[in-house]
């Protein structure tokens, strides 16, 4: 105790000593720290690849909420500067979803997801010091869809898909943390919305639980992440 008394007189010393000269001197303190780190002059790069890793979250319809876990999401995708921060690209995601112990006892099935779209977006610097990038984006394009592992209870018996094809759109955000001009790593945030509803008597899911009857509303779910931000071959500066 004695030990952690003395450690703790020494941080607060260490803490006021701190405030005291930030206090004293806050001009001298402002100016050294721009001059160790101007501001970086905003840079727009005529090609940049994108990469994510999320996890998906269902959040609709209840069914599908109530059947599947999210395990992962892996996002690649290309975009071309249109003009200072507005760009058009191509992206493509590979995704998994499982029927786990916990959701549905007894059943070990999947989900895989493989979509293919077109992209529009803008980014943005957000920092006076242009060190973040603030990327928006939306992507309209076509989701294939397979289901693995599904069986009924009734020998003989097979699910009625599996699998199906559809139409799907995705907003997303992105926060990208500049390590360099050209290169930046931060969060990633996308809700995805495929054009079909989920339904679990499709798949024989009503003979290992219960579901009730209105599975109205397309399939949805949240993915959170991280994300990685690469420009090449620069264009405008600003």
């Amino acid at each position: 105790m004695r030990t952690y008394c003395i450690y703790l007189l020494l941080l607060l010393f260490v803490l006021v000593s701190h405030t005291s000269i930030a206090q004293d001197e806050p001009d001298q303190f402002e100016t050294k720290i721009a001059e160790e780190s101007p501001p970086r002059q905003k840079q727009y790069y005529l090609f940049s690849p994108r990469v994510s890793v999320t996890v998906p979250h269902p959040i609709g319809n209840k069914s599908f909420k109530k059947s599947f876990v999210g395990i992962y999401e892996v996002n690649a995708g290309l975009n071309l500067m249109l003009y200072k921060g507005l760009f058009a690209g191509v992206t493509f995601k590979n995704g998994l979803l499982k029927i786990t112990e916990n959701k549905i006892p007894d059943l070990n099935a999947d989900m895989a997801i493989n979509n293919a779209a077109l992209k529009l977006g803008s980014d943005f610097y957000v920092n006076s010091k242009n060190t973040m990038l603030l990327s928006a984006a939306v992507s309209i394009g076509q989701n294939n869809t397979k289901y693995s592992s599904f069986k009924s209870k009734t020998l003989n018996e097979k699910p009625l898909i599996s699998g199906f094809r559809s139409s799907y759109i995705e907003p997303e955000v992105n926060l990208f943390f500049l390590t360099e001009a050209n290169f930046g790593i931060g969060a990633t945030l996308t809700y995805s919305i495929i054009k079909r509803n989920f339904d679990p008597y499709e798949l024989c899911l009503d003979e290992w639980s219960q579901f009730g009857k209105d599975n109205s509303g397309p399939i949805r779910y949240l993915s959170f992440g991280f994300g990685f931000y690469y420009g090449f071959s620069k264009k405008t500066k600003k």
